[in-house]
């Protein structure tokens, strides 16, 4: 994710209020995958973070006028992502049958800090980006074993990679120290 600085973030949201197309397909592609990771925490379904995409990306154009301090853009698509999340809970009338496991998945507004979520999605580009340099089978293996939502199973996992499932482990443990002298490489 490409940094910009607070003057770039200011000319770009100017840019948006004067009406150019280009800069806000930018200012979406630049606060999307905040977005995605507060629904990501709160264990939207993939469906379900790109409908709250859809309407924060809606909410964002339809009031970055009263967008005071462009800095603070994080702050701001947070709250209004943490909105529609809870309004999305509200319309599916789940938010009053869910139990307190999922209810405390739910960030609030006191969860971690906009520098906070930029700083994980930073680590997590860095790790993607080093992970996309392995080979294809490594890369799905760890891709299924530490991201995907649905937690798949070791035989699951072994089914889909056309492997043993006595194998998965050392493969992964072989994957790890590629993947450690990968980013030990690009001093991360």
């Amino acid at each position: 994710m490409k940094k910009l600085s607070t003057e770039a973030i200011s000319a770009l949201i100017e840019r948006c209020r004067s009406g150019d197309e280009r800069a806000w397909h930018r200012l979406i592609d630049f606060v999307a995958p905040y977005i995605f990771a507060i629904c990501s925490r709160s264990q939207l379904t993939r469906d379900e973070s790109f409908d709250v995409f859809g309407q924060v990306s809606f909410q964002l154009i339809k009031s970055i006028e009263s967008l005071q301090d462009p800095a603070r853009i994080f702050a701001f698509v947070g709250t209004i992502t943490r909105r529609e999340i809870y309004a999305f809970f509200q319309k599916i009338s789940q938010i009053d049958h869910i139990d307190d496991e999922a209810a405390k998945a739910i960030p609030d507004e006191h969860g971690a800090t906009p520098e906070e979520d930029l700083l994980f999605l930073e680590k997590r580009s860095i790790l993607f980006e080093a992970m996309s340099a392995l080979p294809e089978r490594d890369f799905k293996l760890m891709k299924m074993l530490y991201f995907d939502p649905e937690e798949p199973s070791y035989k699951t996992i072994a089914k889909k990679l056309g492997m043993p499932v006595s194998s998965i482990g050392p493969i992964r443990g072989k994957v790890l120290k590629k993947l450690y002298k990968l980013l030990k490489d690009k001093e991360v």
